[in-house]
């Protein structure tokens, strides 16, 4: 496979990721926002939330405004992980936050390697 190819499963699977949470979401949208408030988190955040998984994972999926589709989605995974996966006392949070560190990681090695393709 080139390099390109890769390139593209690679930014097809990390945006797929937000794409169908951002889609769950929408489906449970009760069910989320009690969530968030149970974490002392205004559910008035949910909206954008989910604007953010699905606008930007379609940006970058058709290249369209990407660099900022990866900068909105580096930060919705710091946000996400601080907010929702800071209990290090419970393996399962701890998790989470990683899988959120991980995924931020992912976007910027993506992010990266476009930029330095195009110059």
């Amino acid at each position: 496979m080139k390099t390109r190819e890769v390139d593209f499963v690679f930014r097809l699977a990390i945006v797929s990721v937000f794409f169908f949470n951002g889609i769950s979401k929408l489906q449970n949208i009760d069910g989320v926002a009690a969530w968030m408030e149970s974490y002392d988190f205004p559910s008035l955040f949910l909206f954008p939330a989910i604007g953010v998984e699905l606008i930007a994972s379609l940006l970058i999926l058709f290249r369209i405004e990407r660099r900022f589709s990866y900068l909105s989605l580096m930060a919705f995974c710091a946000l996400t992980a601080i907010v929702f996966h800071f209990d290090f006392s419970n393996p399962m949070q701890t998790t989470a936050f990683l899988k959120n560190m991980a995924l931020m990681a992912g976007i910027y090695f993506l992010m990266v390697s476009e930029t330095r393709r195009l110059s």
